[in-house]
């Protein structure tokens, strides 16, 4: 059973757990992801490194505790709300972490929450900026009794990562996206992709942290412009940006590197991992049928290496080429 939260020192997560955390926290640092996306993404980790069925992360917004990240199936999706007659109310409160280890027995589920989990176990832990408490983490599982301190202490340290998220996004106005985004797509741009690429080779030199780049050529997208109209044209790079993002990761990044090439760099991703990924992008993009089935994308996909810029893009070039003759 549980140990009594207010009598016992923290229980500290382990080496494996902490070393994850780490490096989710580089992560987030080094592709610069907004508020929604760190959510996203440490909610994600939280369900992973707890082992629970699902986890929701709601924000205080009002009188109300808003879902802005879930993974199912916790039932919560952006927008819901979490009540705050139930755990969760309690959670934020009180400022504490709140175990539920028998979700149909405990008074503070209310039947809602029951309802939307299903979860025979619950714990909610609060997002805390400084003494404020902006919203709570809550993981669920299909058994009873199912989260140890470690796992209080495991969501405590993600809290952090997300409350400086949100403390930073509504107190630091952002940057003018035109200097790092290309207008059209919305992805990031040229002077963007190259400050990624630096940052990563250097990760990768000093840490062993590789990564792996996937550089996309366009065949067609000018004779579709002349063909269909400028309008029909923009409207296929905007169609093409959106299944990129749709079908990376948030830790990935994706870039329009110029009028008619983009690229992707997928952080701690084998080889293997992002030919997947590609050919994931591959078949959605045919699927689409761009510039009304005239547009076709070709990939390079490579691992980066102890290299320089010029030489991964070199690598990435070539491995166009080679997709383009196997046509």
């Amino acid at each position: 059973m549980m140990r009594a939260m207010a009598d016992q020192r923290p229980a500290t997560p382990r080496p494996e757990r902490l070393l994850a955390i780490i490096e989710l926290q580089n992560a987030i640092a080094a592709a610069g992801m907004n508020a929604d996306e760190v959510m996203h993404l440490v909610g994600e980790r939280a369900a992973t490194l707890t082992a629970a069925s699902g986890a929701a992360i709601a924000v205080a917004e009002g009188d109300e505790l808003v879902v802005r990240a879930a993974t199912r199936p916790t039932g919560a999706a952006a927008p819901s709300r979490l009540p705050r007659s139930g755990g969760a109310g309690v959670c934020f409160a009180e400022r504490r972490p709140l175990p539920i280890e028998d979700a149909a027995a405990d008074l503070r589920v209310d039947a809602e929450t029951r309802a939307r989990t299903g979860a025979a176990s619950l714990l909610y832990v609060p997002l805390l900026y400084g003494e404020a408490a902006v919203g709570v983490i809550e993981v669920a599982s299909a058994r009873r009794a199912a989260f140890s301190d470690e796992d209080v202490e495991t969501l405590r340290l993600l809290a952090q990562i997300i409350a400086i998220a949100l403390h930073r996004a509504y107190t630091y106005p952002r940057p003018r996206q035109d200097i790092l985004h290309d207008p059209l797509t919305g992805l990031g741009n040229r002077r963007a992709y190259d400050e990624r690429i630096e940052a990563e080779l250097a990760r990768n030199e000093r840490y062993g942290h590789s990564f792996s780049l996937a550089r996309l050529e366009l065949d067609g997208i000018e004779d579709a412009g002349d063909r269909l109209g400028q309008v029909a044209a923009d409207e296929a790079l905007r169609e093409l940006s959106v299944i990129l993002k749709r079908d990376t990761r948030a830790i990935d990044a994706c870039f329009r590197t110029a009028a008619d090439e983009f690229a992707i760099v997928m952080p701690g991703t084998s080889l293997e991992g992002a030919r997947i990924l590609v050919e994931r992008c591959r078949t959605h993009l045919a699927e689409a049928r761009l510039g009304d089935g005239h547009v076709r994308a070709s990939f390079g996909v490579v691992e980066a290496a102890a290299e320089t810029p010029d030489s991964l893009a070199g690598r990435a070039n070539a491995a166009i080429a080679e997709d383009k003759a196997r046509r």
